[in-house]
């Protein structure tokens, strides 16, 4: 059996909220994550990116590694890997995106300017709450761009997301 895993990571983004480069990793992400049985949901929190990949080990830990590269993100964080049942908390999404405000998880910026840190517990936490976040974005859709709307499957939302390109 295929062993399979989780990772999650947080970045700090190089461009603002929403800006095309988003709207590129996403759309580039569905493709390459359906080809390669990863599912997974990219979320902007603030200024920083907080992703969590779900698949075959091999096949995640190629992507974190191309992921650790991108020059639209800096200073990556692996905040968990581990093994993960075959089944995903992700549906059959290949990525989703949507966004938090950092207060809202307590997730920001704190005042002496660095952002909080985040034990395996809390990465647990914060994985259940993206899975929680995506069952709840697939079910009632989100107000934020880029974001899927109710029941959208992976090949009629790329073609939405195409369009915004």
């Amino acid at each position: 059996m295929i062993p399979y895993i989780q990772v999650l990571y947080r970045s700090l983004a190089c461009h603002e909220d929403f800006h095309p480069s988003d709207l590129d990793i996403l759309r580039r992400s569905i493709k390459f994550n359906a080809a390669h049985g990863i599912t997974g949901l990219l979320l902007r929190i603030d200024e920083q990116f907080f992703q969590v990949l779900h698949g075959p080990e091999a096949e995640v830990d190629a992507l974190v590694a191309r992921i650790a590269v991108d020059p639209r993100h800096k200073y990556m964080e692996v905040l968990l890997r581990e093994e993960a049942p075959v089944e995903t908390p992700f549906g059959n999404w290949s990525m989703a995106y949507d966004a938090l405000m950092g207060f809202e998880q307590n997730l920001g910026l704190e005042d002496d300017g660095h952002y909080p840190e985040i034990t395996p517990v809390r990465a647990h936490d914060l994985i259940a709450l993206f899975a929680k976040t995506s069952t709840s974005v697939d079910a009632y859709g989100s107000a934020f761009p880029y974001s899927r709307f109710p029941g959208e499957e992976d090949g009629a939302y790329l073609e939405r997301l195409d369009g915004l390109a």
